[in-house]
């Protein structure tokens, strides 16, 4: 089965990525990477840099407050099946470090 008819039938429609909707530059205050998106099924973020970072589902993201995404290669990955309402959430990301580069990817149901 084609991966296209899987994913149609596992969301009950088609779905599409979208690469970078915002932004894939983070900074050391908080940056909105993905608005709330109530058609959103799964979501994707990879942080690129040599910088550890960090996600939440609100702007008050940082250490202590936040979900650690390691530098070179460390990422999130969030499905609705699993994770449930968050994955549809605004989603933020800091890097206390400095500017860094991650990949964002959210897939949503037509």
């Amino acid at each position: 089965m084609a991966a296209r008819e899987l994913s149609k039938e596992r969301f009950k429609g088609p779905t599409h990525a979208i690469v970078n909707p915002i932004t894939n530059s983070i900074a050391a205050t908080p940056t909105e990477i993905l608005h709330n998106n109530p058609d959103r099924v799964l979501l994707l973020a990879v942080n690129l840099s040599g910088l550890d970072g960090y996600v939440g589902f609100d702007r008050e993201v940082g250490p202590g407050k936040g979900i650690p995404v390691s530098a070179n290669g460390g990422y999130i990955i969030l499905l609705i099946e699993e994770d449930g309402e968050l994955v549809t959430q605004a989603l933020f990301a800091i890097s206390p470090g400095g500017a860094a580069t991650w990949y964002i990817v959210e897939v949503e149901r037509l």
